[in-house]
Formats: structure tokens, C-alpha cells, sequence
């Protein structure tokens, strides 16, 4: 009886392990209207800018011990940036940092 029962736990486990996988799969970041048309440029497309700040960008890195795929994250984090650009009144970005633990920054540009 007590085997029957701990199978049972243990399906239930997986079937909630593979929808939580499946729902923060689907999950996406909303996009502010005006936020597509902010650039991502590189330090030397920026000599005509004024820098705004710097923008702080976090998603969830791992799923349940499972590590989320950089590119999904990294594609995540710059529409956050993109969107805190919008709200700065920024139109440029630049990567200040490399994706740790699901963070990022972003320096905010005004360009011309």
C-alpha cells in the first residue's frame, strides 16, 4: 500500500515538475509601444551620445535546478532594458555586464 501511494506521489511530481518547465517556457516579457525601435550599439557607436544611466535587467536564471537557455535569457533581458530605456526617455543601449545569475546591465544612451 505504501508503494502505491509513494508511486503516486512521485507522478504527481513529475506531472507538476513538466508544467511548471512548460509555463515558464511560455512566459514572456511584455514590450513597452516605442521600446523596439531602442539600438543595442557597440562603445564606438556611441561617441555622439549622452549616457542617461545604467539599467538593471533580471530574469529567472534556472527552472527548478535546471538552467534557463542564455540566448532565451539574454533575448529576455534586453526587452527589460529596451522598456527601462523607454521609461529614462534613453533610444540607444549598451551591454555593461555579461548575464550572472540572470542579471544583467545596460548603460542608456540618448543619441541624436
Amino acid at each position: 500500500m505504501k508503494m502505491v501511494t509513494l508511486n503516486r506521489f512521485k507522478g504527481l511530481k513529475a506531472v507538476g515538475m513538466a508544467s511548471l518547465l512548460w509555463l515558464c517556457g511560455c512566459a514572456s516579457v511584455e514590450s513597452l509601444p516605442g521600446s523596439e525601435q531602442i539600438e543595442l550599439l557597440s562603445l564606438s557607436q556611441l561617441s555622439q551620445c549622452k549616457k542617461l544611466g545604467v539599467a538593471s535587467a533580471q530574469v529567472i536564471d534556472k527552472i527548478a535546478f535546471v538552467e534557463r537557455d542564455e540566448e532565451k535569457m539574454a533575448a529576455e533581458l534586453l526587452q527589460l532594458a529596451r522598456n527601462e530605456a523607454m521609461k529614462m526617455g534613453g533610444n540607444a543601449l549598451r551591454i555593461a555586464s555579461d548575464i550572472k545569475n540572470g542579471s544583467r546591465d545596460y548603460e542608456v544612451y540618448r543619441c541624436r
